[in-house]
């Protein structure tokens, strides 16, 4: 809707309803215009990324030649898959704690509410997670079958046709059964895997970047999984609430958003990372090879604003199924995908979006 003011008249006897029908109208223009997106980065001048490991020491770590690596076979897929030439900045190793101290005290207030508390989710909350996976989902109505069909082999709760309501409520369903095994699970120091601190949950890896963030890439070691109100992808909820990545806005990075890939799927070997990668381990070379890939990934969103092509699994922009990245390496193809291939393949169609009162 449009907001405007009217400049002629004022009308004095008003009554209740419409005053609170306009109310509600210059509210709604108001959060919308707390919303923008971040703009289409020019990559036609070198494009350099500032990188940040990121480590919790409570897990498996990789080591500084391992990060080398990962950049170093992701700048060549890069190139490979966008036509770019990325250069990865020295790497700087900040610890979780540090990392977490950028978050402004604002921002967490606000976001606090939309994070789903563990073990202890009520039927409020579920309807709001539908509603949450159903806006995303939304974003792809054109590719409605694909994306069902994409997720169909690994929802716990069986989908009969196309209908996104209906993916919505089995997507939340699976979500949440797989995301109570991190219950039950402990680290190596013996403490749950997940506990009380705050470094699990996606709502705030995503919130990052209001704070004083000086990075453009951050690799962590840390398992982020976790329900919440808003931005549940279809492959993260098929996983339990497991993202493995993600790209966000960030006021301080140089193309408007910062990018994070976590390669704790890759380097423990608990039973459901096992069922869900179809692997009992990985080799070093596989854990750089797939984290690179994924990284990859992820700077196809950072850098060109690039989708999810679902229907096409020669692309390197078509999510992960499950954790399942031998399998989703192999199958790559960037002849077979190349950009404006498609929709979701044109540089601009994804909208990274931030709220410029935060």
């Amino acid at each position: 809707m449009r907001c405007y003011q009217k400049k002629e008249g004022l009308i004095l006897k008003i009554n209740l309803l419409n005053l609170f029908l306009i109310i509600l109208a210059l509210l709604s223009c108001s959060r919308e215009e707390e919303w923008k997106s971040v703009e289409l980065p020019d990559t036609s001048r070198e494009i350099r990324l500032r990188v940040a490991s990121v480590a919790n020491p409570r897990f498996a770590q990789l080591n500084n030649q391992q990060i080398q690596e990962i950049l170093n076979k992701s700048a060549v897929m890069i190139k490979q898959h966008f036509g770019l030439s990325v250069v990865f900045e020295e790497p700087e190793s900040v610890s979780i704690e540090k990392l977490f101290e950028v978050l402004p005290e604002k921002v967490k207030q606000e976001r606090q509410k939309e994070i789903v508390k563990f073990g202890a989710v009520n039927d409020t909350d579920i309807i709001k997670m539908r509603a949450g996976v159903y806006e995303v989902l939304s974003k792809y109505w054109d590719d409605r079958q694909a994306v069902v069909d994409y997720a169909r082999p690994y929802l716990l709760t069986p989908v009969k046709d196309n209908d996104f309501k209906q993916l919505s409520v089995a997507l939340v369903d699976t979500l949440l059964k797989r995301l109570e095994y991190w219950r039950t699970q402990k680290a190596e120091d013996g403490r749950p895997v997940i506990d009380s601190r705050p470094y699990n949950e996606w709502v705030w890896w995503d919130s990052l970047g209001y704070g004083d963030l000086p990075y453009d890439i951050i690799i962590t070691n840390q398992l982020v999984a976790s329900a919440e109100m808003y931005g549940m992808s279809v492959h993260s909820s098929i996983r339990g609430g497991i993202t493995a990545g993600t790209t966000t806005y960030s006021k301080q990075a140089r193309y408007g958003s910062y990018v994070y890939v976590m390669v704790y799927p890759m380097l423990n070997d608990l039973a459901m990372l096992v069922e869900l990668r179809n692997d009992k381990s990985y080799s070093s070379d596989q854990v750089t090879t797939y984290a690179a890939a994924l990284l990859t990934h992820e700077i196809g969103h950072q850098l060109l604003h690039l989708g999810h092509p679902f229907g096409n699994p020669k692309c390197i922009m078509s999510p992960t199924p499950l954790l399942k990245y031998r399998e989703w390496l192999a199958g790559l193809d960037a002849a077979g995908c190349p950009l404006n291939s498609e929709a979701s393949m044109t540089p601009g169609f994804a909208s990274i979006d931030y709220r410029t009162d935060w």
